[in-house]
């Protein structure tokens, strides 16, 4: 694997670097994290037909992909709001198709039984607008379960955001946007599993209390019951 060169992006978990022409280098900052399993997951996918970036190569914490021109969904909610509906109705979609396809071999159940293949982490940020259409990045959760699961989950996390993150759903914005994502999604079968999604989504070590907070608040709202 050639040494990073370029530094180009930053997220929770993993930086990503340019990889030459065409090409990034996406390396965990933790070394045991093993990026083939990921790798597989999309070429998997890929395979499917489903909007992926082309995998190049996988050694340890080192994944090689295609570069995807665009920006993400969330920040094309900052610049064009007006297009909050059509974005809603795209990440939807992107569920829709997502659920259809079967798991593949092997990935962890964390949100119950079934036989869907979830991301588990598929909101505005991991949404990439490219010329080509809506391209889907960061397969690092990607689980087996019921695909009402990964809408309910996105629900938590697209209603619960943290402004500094999240900017471009504050207010207004955020809840007109979850609303019309999740109506689009299907807001009954989504709701049956926002237990367990709260459940799954109060591990990661990112949220803050504030956030675990609303998220108790939809659960308990939407259910009738406290998590």
């Amino acid at each position: 694997m050639l040494p990073p060169v370029e530094l180009i992006a930053q997220g929770r978990a993993a930086d990503v670097y340019d990889a030459g022409p065409g090409r990034v280098l996406r390396r965990y900052r933790i070394a045991a994290v093993d990026a083939s399993r990921e790798a597989e997951v999309m070429q998997y996918v890929a395979r499917a037909g489903f909007p992926v970036p082309a995998v190049y190569d996988a050694q340890g914490s080192d994944l090689v992909m295609e570069r995807v021109e665009g920006p993400t969904m969330l920040d094309a909610l900052g610049t064009k709001p007006w297009r909050m509906r059509p974005y809603a109705r795209l990440l939807a979609d992107l569920h829709t198709r997502l659920g259809r396809i079967p798991a593949a071999p092997g990935l962890r159940q964390p949100m119950g039984d079934g036989s869907d293949l979830m991301h588990l982490d598929l909101h505005p940020g991991n949404v990439i607008l490219s010329p080509r259409g809506a391209v889907v990045i960061d397969w690092t959760n990607a689980s087996a379960g019921p695909a009402p699961a990964d809408v309910a989950d996105t629900w938590l996390i697209v209603a619960c955001a943290r402004p500094d993150e999240k900017a471009a759903l504050i207010g207004l914005f955020q809840r007109r946007f979850c609303r019309a994502f999740v109506t689009a999604a299907g807001r009954d079968t989504a709701r049956e599993h926002l237990h367990a999604a709260f459940a799954h989504r109060i591990q990661d070590h990112n949220m803050r209390p504030a956030e675990i907070e609303r998220a108790r608040k939809l659960v308990r709202r939407e259910t009738g019951s406290a998590p």
